[in-house]
């Protein structure tokens, strides 16, 4: 994107917004966890994010389209043809088959989704080197260098979330939120109101998992209380929380989009705001309107 003139902040914005569907849209380990903490099917869950992860998806892209129009942004690139399309595919495809072997291994109950990310790695690393030729000693080791620095500035903020965590379910903060959420269970509109911007300062700060973990027992029978279904509060905490990944300034996306692409913070967080708002909206969709959260379930069923 910077090389077609993209602004940079943009560019890093748009890729940390993106990365936050990896979390809604099947397989997904908070998914699990979740699932794990509340004690209902992961199966369910894993198609309940299905039609949330796409209409994400098609908000970004609506982002995209108006920020490109707006700053007359010029594609650089013709129409492909079908024998380019193709020949693209060819070359590709031996790459293409890591989600096909990871999401495959993990249906079909050959490995778990920890296990299915050592595989995927050990897959690249063989095609890489034997297949595409491109992956020689000095790449790997370029590699293994970056992932090793943008593990440093998560992980530094991944620990710093799972101690405030702690310190949350120490001093019972969460059970005395829950408890005065109960008392507005008269008025279901304004409870899930009330926990979705709980959710979303939450996951400004706190770790993802950590978070599913200390407020999915604490929650959930606050919201069941009103006829809400597990699986859809289950894609409620988990958009939240996904979209606390970019809330600026603390977003955790925002720190690795930082660290990768060089640009700062502040840039970042200024760029990512409307991706941000449009999520919100999806996700106040899903809150108010289960038959996107649960449609396909039960259509299924």
């Amino acid at each position: 994107m910077k090389e077609r003139k993209y602004d940079a902040g943009f560019a890093a914005a748009i890729t940390a917004a993106a990365g936050t569907i990896g979390v809604i849209i099947p397989p997904s380990i908070p998914f699990v966890i979740y699932c794990i903490v509340a004690q209902c099917s992961i199966g369910d869950m894993f198609i309940a994010g299905i039609v949330p992860g796409v209409m994400i998806g098609v908000a970004l892209m609506l982002v995209c389209y108006c920020t490109a129009k707006k700053r007359h942004y010029v594609s650089v690139t013709e129409r492909p043809k079908l024998a380019t399309v193709w020949k693209a595919f060819r070359e590709a495809f031996w790459a293409l088959l890591v989600p096909v072997i990871i999401l495959g291994g993990i249906y079909g109950g050959i490995f778990t989704p920890t296990e299915a990310a050592v595989v995927a790695v050990v897959y690249s690393v063989v095609i890489g080197k034997f297949v595409y030729k491109e992956l020689d000693g000095k790449t790997l080791y370029e590699c293994l260098r970056t992932t090793g620095l943008i593990n440093g500035a998560t992980e530094f903020m991944i620990g710093l979330s799972m101690a405030f965590a702690s310190y949350l379910a120490m001093a019972q903060i969460p059970a005395h939120i829950a408890s005065w959420m109960t008392s507005l269970a008269h008025s279901p509109f304004i409870l899930l109101m009330v926990i979705n911007v709980f959710l979303l300062i939450i996951g400004c700060f706190v770790d993802n998992i950590a978070a599913v973990i200390i407020l999915t027992p604490i929650l959930l029978p606050v919201v069941k209380a009103i006829g809400i279904d597990p699986i859809h509060f289950g894609l409620i905490i988990t958009v939240n929380l996904a979209c606390g990944f970019i809330s600026p300034p603390y977003g955790i996306n925002l720190f690795v989009a930082s660290a990768i692409s060089g640009e700062s913070i502040e840039d970042i967080s200024k760029a990512i705001l409307p991706s941000f708002f449009a999520m919100v909206v999806c996700l106040l969709l899903f809150t108010y309107f289960p038959i996107f959260s649960m449609g396909l379930l039960q259509l299924l069923r």
